[in-house]
């Protein structure tokens, strides 16, 4: 099975294929984009184009020339389910294809890319992977701790490159499963962890981390991005707690 990802969503790690993105305006790849465009006072867009959906069929049956099934962890904020999903019906039966939506939160991609992998080590199904995915919202939380949380969580602030300034309070915010937002407290990111991580009822804390030079104790994993990576010049830190 390969383990396809969306750009935006990369853990930068060699266990992932990488979808690339492509976008409007002088550059045309977001690596691209990263690496030339600089900060100013103003804030950067970066905006993606929509692949249409014969790009679509045309990418994947490329990749389906070498792989039989695909896990796909899309970006939900930016892609199309339905699209997805008539792409999957169309390449059934001979090339099975499993669309996974990921709500931005890249420790939510970090937990299901080990689980759907258990998953299809005990033949298990796409209907499996979408009870899976349900479980959300009832014992499955997700977190972001970040000086600028919105940025990080909303798609329109999220695609952009920021002026990095020296922060010193953090929020904790939680993104709910109905994508409503409930913050819950503000102050220095080791309070903010140890109120995430001891004074919630979780048994499994999972985390990305960008842009900050920490230890996150009692993570069960933790990955510390170390490339660039959008929004540009917010730091955070996205957790799933279980």
């Amino acid at each position: 099975m390969l383990v396809l990802v969306d750009e935006i969503l990369s853990l930068q790690n060699n266990d992932e294929f990488v979808k690339k993105a492509k976008l409007k305006g002088k550059y045309n790849q977001l690596d691209d984009a990263l690496r030339f465009i600089k900060p100013s006072f103003f804030t950067r867009k970066i905006v993606f184009k929509t692949p249409t959906l014969n790009e679509e069929l045309e990418y994947f049956i490329k990749l389906f020339e070498e792989h039989d099934k695909i896990a796909y962890f899309y970006d939900s904020r930016f892609r199309s389910g339905e699209l997805l999903n008539r792409l999957q019906n169309w390449l059934l039966p001979d090339k099975v294809l499993w669309p996974i939506p990921i709500n931005g939160n890249k420790a939510e991609l970090l937990y299901f890319v080990e689980e759907v992998r258990r998953l299809d080590a005990e033949k298990a199904t796409y209907t499996d992977v979408l009870k899976l995915m349900k479980g959300r919202g009832r014992k499955r939380r997700n977190w972001v701790i970040s000086p600028s949380p919105m940025k990080v969580i909303r798609p329109k602030k999220h695609n952009a490159i920021y002026k990095p300034k020296n922060y010193q309070v953090f929020v904790l915010m939680e993104v709910l499963a109905d994508r409503r937002i409930k913050t819950h407290q503000t102050g220095t990111i080791d309070r903010l962890w140890k109120v995430l991580t001891e004074e919630q009822e979780t048994e499994q804390v999972w985390a990305v981390s960008k842009g900050l030079d920490i230890d996150l104790p009692h993570a069960m994993k933790h990955v510390q991005l170390e490339n660039e990576c959008l929004p540009v010049g917010v730091p955070y830190i996205q957790a799933v707690t279980i």
